[in-house]
């Protein structure tokens, strides 16, 4: 089947769900040497929803292998098994033999860190894995009630009970404090296999319910955030295929299903083959948003907490149970919750973070030269702390960043700003954090130390600071040359053009273009450790011409000190920036934190409330997370 990118809206939910599980049944099962060896067989589910003669086992029991060797994610496998258990298990394309096996590898699983066999090396806590395993352990349990589990030794009611109290809290948190992976372009996929999941199959009705909402929500954030079907957003976590445009971007096959703008590019994709196979229809006000480009919207929102703030929301630093929100929002290291990080550690023997001391030593010496002090000692490159969104999107392109997150401490998998103008042309900044693009963080993905980056409605500013010193004392834009129909260099600025899109960017510092392996150009670097990039995006609403905006913007005044900026935006005025201090605009100072959870034409909702309305084109949308 052709995987064509849909840039405008097309068919029904039902022709699109059809054209995915046929996408899903026609391919083959991923290599056995792949890493995605254990979510192959979600390609077989389609066929199996279809009705598709014949079902490969072999992935099944590749799964099954893998769920027993008790790898890091076979939380994932075991929901797909589970899915097969719950909606397949008497179909006649799989034997009798092989849905026997599924029951066995479940009833021999280890489904939270508090049971008493075997080793803890998997994660279990952040934010996705959580709800993950909590799903896995309450359908089991209701599928063997009345069965001993091995490795627990308990029977399925008690692991019923277990996995409720753990479920209604995650639940809580999120409907309360959003997600600490935001607006993640794969964990959000992780986060829907369990949800659907629990959708489809929890017994009890506050859990039906409290799914659907949470689904509901993720929707109205993904609707939100994609540009024609790409989650061309910033992201709380991604990884390298997934931001090096949208043609290998998980989020892109839901917002298809969804939307009806994006790809189908994957047949395993944990959140759409559960979607597609499931009751859940989304309400159709948030594909109206998805596509609601007619004229600019600006979003802001805010997402989880910084660990300093926890007890105004009722959070204790001892207490356990709280420590699976701290843990969800990974700032594993920080000084009010290091106590707990290791008593968690102990006693249950789970490793609950990596070892990235020599950076942390790095910088901690680094302020010492930088301020004459220690300023910050809670660096953990994990953390996903409070974070405020600003996201502008047109007819024409889309830039989002999340403001001013965390500069000049470590980063992880964090992604801070995004340029989208198409399937393949995006532009973004980072740090590298690694030569490769394996690391977390690495070459494209994640950043070694955090930049300051602001956003104001379509111009962005982007400062990176980093130790002489460090490994990497660069930073670089992925700016792939080939996907912009027209690209203009003048002195600093290269300006691009996609359709009726412009992007132009500016480095204080001479780049250079550096092709990859393919000899494509694809990257922007200026070789030096402090680097101010600006970014102004318009469209021939605005212009009357591309030439018009590149000699216009290219032209405007730019000053730049050190790490400060003034930049003489032709559409906003004076726009003032530095590596300390407000963002001014046209001489007012912006706001860059403390958004309510949401403010955008659709929804205005504070932060830590659980109930939302969202209203669009005379139709409302109550989400209620409050049950009895």
């Amino acid at each position: 089947m052709e995987n064509t990118y849909h840039a405008e809206p097309e068919g029904t939910y039902e022709t699109r769900r059809q054209e995915y599980l046929e996408y899903c049944a026609a391919q083959p099962p991923a290599s056995r040497m792949s890493r995605f060896i254990r979510t192959s067989f979600f390609s077989q589910i389609a066929r199996l929803e279809l009705g598709r003669d014949p079902v490969d086992e072999a992935p099944f029991r590749d799964a099954i292998a893998f769920v027993d060797s008790r790898q890091d994610c076979c939380d994932f496998s075991v929901g797909g098994l589970l899915r097969v258990l719950y909606r397949y298990p008497n179909s006649p394309l799989i034997s009798p033999e092989l849905i026997a096996d599924i029951e066995a590898c479940i009833l021999r699983f280890k489904f939270w860190w508090d049971e008493p066999q075997g080793d803890n090396h998997r994660c279990y806590w952040t934010e996705n894995h959580q709800i993950i395993f909590h799903a896995d352990e309450l359908l089991a349990g209701q599928l063997f009630a009345s069965h001993t589990f091995h490795n627990s030794e308990r029977d399925g009611h008690y692991h019923i009970e277990h996995a409720l109290h753990l479920i209604r809290r995650w639940f809580d948190f999120r409907a309360r404090f959003g997600f600490s992976e935001w607006l993640s372009n794969c964990y959000f996929e992780e986060d829907l296999l369990a949800l659907v999941n629990l959708h489809d199959f929890a017994q009890q009705p506050d859990i039906r319910h409290l799914a659907k909402q949470t689904i509901d929500l993720l929707m109205f954030e993904m609707a939100l955030h994609t540009y024609r079907g790409i989650m061309g957003s910033t992201h709380g976590r991604t990884y390298p295929r997934l931001i090096k445009g949208a043609r290998h971007e998980d989020a892109t096959n839901t917002a298809r299903l969804m939307f009806g703008m994006g790809l189908y590019n994957n047949p395993a994709v944990l959140g759409t083959v559960p979607l597609a196979t499931s009751s859940y229809r989304c309400p159709p006000v948030f594909e109206r948003i998805a596509a609601d480009l007619d004229t600019p919207r600006l979003f802001k929102e805010h997402h989880s907490l910084d660990i300093a703030d926890a007890p105004q929301y009722g959070l204790a630093y001892d207490d356990l149970m709280d420590g699976h929100l701290f843990w969800s929002i990974q700032d594993y290291t920080h000084e009010r919750i290091y106590d707990l990080a290791q008593e968690t550690r102990q006693k249950f023997g789970i490793m609950l973070y990596e070892d990235y001391q020599t950076r942390y030593d790095q910088v901690l010496k680094w302020q010492e030269q930088e301020y004459g002090r220690v300023i910050d000692p809670n660096i953990d490159c994990h953390g996903m702390t409070a974070v405020d969104i600003q996201t502008y999107r047109t007819a024409d392109y889309m830039l989002s960043c999340a403001q001013d997150y965390r500069a000049g401490k470590p980063g992880y998998q964090q992604h801070p700003w995004q340029a989208t103008l198409g399937v393949d042309a995006v532009v973004f900044t980072n740090h590298p954090g690694s030569d490769d693009e394996i690391a977390r963080p690495n070459y494209w993905a994640g950043n070694g130390i955090l930049p300051r980056a602001v956003q104001h409605q379509h111009v962005l500013i982007c400062l990176h600071h980093v130790p002489a010193d460090d490994a990497f004392p660069f930073s670089h834009a992925y700016f792939p040359r080939e996907a912009f129909d027209d690209v203009m260099e003048a002195d600093h600025w290269v300006c691009a053009r996609k359709g009726d899109g412009y992007i132009a960017l500016y480095s204080q510092t001479a780049c250079h273009w550096r092709a990859d392996e393919n000899g494509k150009a694809i990257e922007l670097r200026a070789a030096a450790p402090d680097n101010i990039w600006v970014v102004e995006m318009g469209d021939s609403s605005q212009w009357p011409d591309f030439a018009t905006f590149v000699q216009t913007v290219t032209a405007a005044s730019l000053e730049c000190t050190g790490l400060d900026v003034r930049y003489q935006s032709p559409t906003l005025g004076w726009v003032e920036f530095g590596w300390q201090g407000p963002l001014r605009v046209a001489g007012a100072v912006i706001p860059l934190h403390d958004y309510p959870r949401f403010d955008n034409p659709y929804c205005q909702a504070e932060f830590g409330v659980k109930h939302y309305t969202i209203q669009q084109g005379g139709e409302t949308i109550k989400l209620d997370f409050q049950v009895e």
